[in-house]
């Protein structure tokens, strides 16, 4: 064989080896990133469901035995009292409701703010009516009042303001 083949095909092997790190190296951030993704979103998700119950307790029955204070009852106000604005209760643990609890979760482990009608197709809903939509609305407007999520004007929800 002649020394500039030889060399030739050397540098064609060079360039191979090069191509392919290059593609191995763009793999790589990009692994990286899916990483730091399911990393973010597995923190997310042990936040939510710490406070989730393990052995058949209710999350009512844990809130109340836990030193927390019950919610105010609804059905009648203390005379003189002026009702409040502002959360119905702390945003801490998990929300009551199976629906509500795969909500916030859906929508604090998202990596953008979210639309109602998106949180529903995200639910399972491949064609979801207006009227899925508005009832997954008003889920998202009660997790918000609750503090749970947060409302942007835009009409998104996306986690609370100290949200992962």
């Amino acid at each position: 064989m002649a020394p500039d083949t030889v060399f030739q095909r050397l540098e064609r092997e060079e360039e191979t080896a090069r191509a392919e790190m290059t593609a191995l190296q763009g793999r790589l951030v990009d692994l990286e990133e899916r990483l730091a993704a399911l990393s973010v979103t597995r923190r997310t998700l042990t936040e939510l469901l710490e406070a989730a119950p393990v052995t058949g307790e209710t999350p009512s029955a844990k809130a109340h035995s836990g030193g927390q204070e019950p919610l105010p009852s609804k059905k009648h106000p203390e005379p003189g009292k002026a009702k409040q604005a502002g959360p119905r209760h702390k945003a801490q643990g998990v929300p009551r409701g199976a629906v509500s609890q795969k909500i916030a979760t859906l929508v604090v482990s998202a990596d953008r703010p979210l639309r109602a009608r998106e949180v529903t197709i995200a639910l399972g809903r491949k064609a979801p009516s207006r009227s899925q939509v508005e009832a997954i609305r008003r889920a998202c407007r009660k997790l918000t009042e609750a503090g749970y999520l947060r409302r942007l004007s835009t009409g998104e929800f996306t986690g609370p303001e100290g949200a992962a």
